[in-house]
């Protein structure tokens, strides 16, 4: 591993010290260093050394890691520049809560010896690739945390019918509906009521968001699955979010999601656990006693 590439939001204000001391390093360790556009014209721009990396859009083929510097949304993007590649992706949290990174930035010195010497953990986890006829050929058609259905903004519910490998199973008439990776379980489809998954469990989670009936409730279905979903809406269209990217869609347009045929590699310490990251970023099980 000789080559890193970075990609980081610009928001970086608190943190231009530690990022110059990492550019240093990086150098100092003989690493060739690709940096996103995003953050380089950044930080360019605010005065940092970035001792003497490669500025680029497009990510050298033989790039060994990936750091991803801000919060989850970060992460998100940094997997979407890492698309079908499989590098791992090592998360430095300079955001809020950082439940996908790794480390925080005061970190990443400790995190990247760990990292040459094997001494941490790389998980794979599962995208869900999402086709649909009116989607552009030139769109990322894959999503990390979820994929999700939403009624327009003056639309009162969206009515979506669900079929689960050919066969029916619901219309869910709500606000919108969730489908979810293990990884995206503890983002939008928590907030909605859904399931918390182990990360690296091979499934999806169907939640929908404010039903508007009490007899359909978050639902657990394996990672083979291929679902096929319908929505009809009274203002003709309906917004379809793969990660937070929205794209605008007729009704009536089937639209299929199933699991990617790769995979986006994160690191974790070897210390740190599904448990630890629950207890630490969620406060699992915390009490207003606990001291």
């Amino acid at each position: 591993m000789n080559r890193i590439a970075i990609y980081g939001s610009r928001r970086q204000d608190a943190y231009l010290g530690e990022l110059a001391s990492l550019f240093s390093l990086l150098d100092g360790a003989g690493f060739a260093v690709t940096v996103h556009p995003k953050l380089g014209s950044y930080l360019a721009e605010q005065g940092v050394d970035l001792r003497g990396a490669r500025i680029s859009s497009r990510l050298p083929e033989d790039t060994g890691l990936v750091l991803s510097i801000g919060g989850d949304g970060t992460f998100l993007r940094s997997a979407r520049w890492v698309g079908k590649g499989e590098i791992p992706i090592l998360g430095v949290n300079t955001g809020h809560l950082g439940f996908l990174s790794t480390c925080n930035i005061d970190e990443i010195g400790e995190l990247l010896g760990a990292v040459c010497r094997g001494d941490v953990i790389v998980e794979r986890r599962m995208l869900l690739w999402v086709q649909s006829p009116s989607l552009s050929p030139d769109m990322w058609p894959y999503a990390l945390n979820e994929v999700a259905f939403l009624k327009e903004e003056t639309a009162s519910m969206i009515s979506v019918r669900t079929n689960i490998d050919g066969h029916f199973l619901a219309d869910y008439r709500a606000d919108g509906l969730i489908v979810a990776t293990p990884t995206g379980s503890t983002a939008y489809s928590m907030a909605a009521g859904g399931p918390i998954l182990e990360p690296t469990l091979d499934c999806m989670a169907i939640s929908p968001v404010a039903p508007h009936t009490l007899t359909v409730r978050p639902l657990v279905v394996g990672g083979d699955s291929e679902l096929e979903l319908t929505v009809e809406s009274r203002t003709g269209q309906f917004r379809l979010s793969l990660d937070g990217r929205s794209y605008p869609l007729p009704a009536g347009e089937k639209v299929r999601i199933k699991r990617a045929g790769f995979s986006t590699m994160l690191i974790r310490r070897k210390e740190t656990t599904f448990a630890t990251i629950l207890r630490d970023k969620l406060l699992w099980n915390a009490s207003k006693y606990d001291e």
